[in-house]
């Protein structure tokens, strides 16, 4: 048994973070992709001389050393970005995060005086004691009042999501909206240039985002081949078939191109979604952690890829459509974010489509998901149809872990089974069931390799 030979299980980020901090400490490390390129969530796609990522994967963090690190693998190709962000609402675009001046124009008389007195009462509410927040719709009311959290928070987090706000957790949103403070926000909405005091580097809405110009898959491209100049190894199209615990360590089969392998180690670390993490294992698992890890789920998305015979569309980084008729969560023009990813003379969209896999969105084929978008990006004003040219469809599963109401004590369970394992380790939003960003993962992955390397 290789007792310092580390299995990685999932050559995203987070899994190829450890590979690659592992590989620096001189610990040898196999890390096995089932796809036939590494980055997972954070892949880019080349079509027709266009390049998209998979949906909006900016890069920032509050930690110098990832934010080196970052800097250090893209090299030439990192730039900084401004963003510009605005969101639709009653038919009419706002800058988000929100301006206090744009949201009273833009709202409908019969509903502005209710969302100023329940956000006033809500205000005075949390300066004497702020109310248990078990829900999504709990934490934006308790914050805003219920008429302006439904309009503004609420009606997305539904879309997204697929389930009513109060069946979704707080912790969504705390994890969403980052270090808030209500004070601070409520200055902000009079004075935009203190939403800095409301966002720090590394939450969704700052300012500022770091990018590769040819696609954030450059970045999972360039620490796979730190890992092997480093003699570690990186097997793509590489599906695992079984894991047998034994005395001193696991047994890991795979197969490759119709070729069966294994590799054996004292150590795994997975990245992998947690049912095929499950159905993997040679011994099973107690059916109270089966059951747990069946309930917990994740949405699926489709991101829905538009080339189009025009320069430009907008300025913007991406925008928000919070509306039901509407079939797409946010749409990105990845022009904004580099030339360099479309040919010259020419622009994209990227659409993002959220559902669970096998309901009616996730079984339309491609072709009518194509028209569908091309009909809604019409009837927003944002193309013509006639400036349509191509597209395609990126569908990926097990993309974003659902926070229900009862997904941390389930974790619980499956957390509590994993860490009596011996030398087995989760990490990243789709191995642990967490919903972060890069920067997080980054840090989880290089955080847990020093772990190990301690231990071996």
């Amino acid at each position: 048994m290789k007792k310092k030979n580390v299995i990685i299980l999932g050559g995203g980020i987070a899994g190829l973070t450890a590979a690659w901090r592992l590989a620096e400490l001189g610990i040898p490390v196999t890390v096995l992709e089932r796809d036939k390129i590494v980055g997972g969530l954070s892949k880019t796609v080349s079509y027709k001389k266009y390049l998209f990522d998979y949906s909006a994967h900016r890069f920032n963090s509050d930690n110098p050393e990832v934010i080196r690190r970052f800097k250090q693998l893209v090299g030439k190709h990192c730039i900084y970005k401004k963003k510009i962000t605005y969101i639709r609402h009653w038919g009419k675009y706002l800058t988000y995060p929100p301006k206090v001046w744009e949201v009273v124009r833009a709202m409908p008389k019969n509903i502005l005086i209710p969302a100023t007195l329940e956000f006033i009462w809500a205000f005075l509410k949390n300066l004497i004691k702020e109310s248990p927040k078990k829900s999504f719709a709990d934490w934006t009311r308790g914050n805003f009042g219920k008429t302006l959290s439904h309009h503004l928070n609420e009606k997305y987090a539904e879309k997204i999501w697929k389930r009513p706000a109060e069946q979704l957790s707080s912790d969504w949103a705390a994890t969403r909206i980052g270090s808030f403070k209500l004070f601070d926000f409520i200055l902000a909405l009079f004075f935009p240039g203190q939403y800095k005091n409301v966002y720090s580097k590394s939450d969704p809405d700052t300012s500022w985002f770091y990018y590769c110009d040819i696609g954030i898959g450059y970045f999972p491209q360039r620490m796979s081949e730190e890992i092997e100049r480093l003699g570690g190894k990186v097997i793509t199209g590489a599906t695992v078939t079984s894991i047998n615990k034994e005395k001193s360590g696991y047994i890991i089969s795979y197969t490759k191109d119709n070729v069966s392998y294994t590799e054996k180690s004292s150590t795994i670390v997975s990245s992998i979604p947690l049912n095929i993490l499950c159905q993997c294992l040679v011994s099973k698992v107690p059916e109270r952690v089966e059951k747990a890890i069946q309930k917990l789920e994740y949405l699926t998305v489709l991101v829905v890829n538009i080339l189009l015979n025009k320069t430009k569309v907008n300025d913007a980084s991406w925008i928000y459509y919070p509306e039901e008729d509407l079939i797409f969560n946010y749409v990105l023009e990845f022009k904004n974010w580099s030339r360099k990813m479309v040919p010259t003379g020419k622009t994209s969209l990227s659409a993002n489509v959220t559902c669970d896999m096998g309901d009616s969105t996730w079984n339309m084929t491609d072709k009518e998901i194509l028209k569908r978008v091309t009909h809604d990006l019409v009837s927003v004003g944002m193309i013509k149809k006639d400036d349509v040219s191509g597209g395609f469809i990126s569908r990926i599963p097990y993309a974003y872990p659902i926070y229900d109401l009862n997904y941390k004590s389930r974790l619980q369970v499956v957390k509590n089974y994993f860490e009596k394992l011996p030398g087995f380790h989760l990490v990243g939003r789709t191995g642990n069931f967490e919903y972060i960003n890069s920067d997080k993962v980054v840090e989880e992955g290089l955080k847990l390799a020093e772990t190990i390397s301690h231990i071996l």
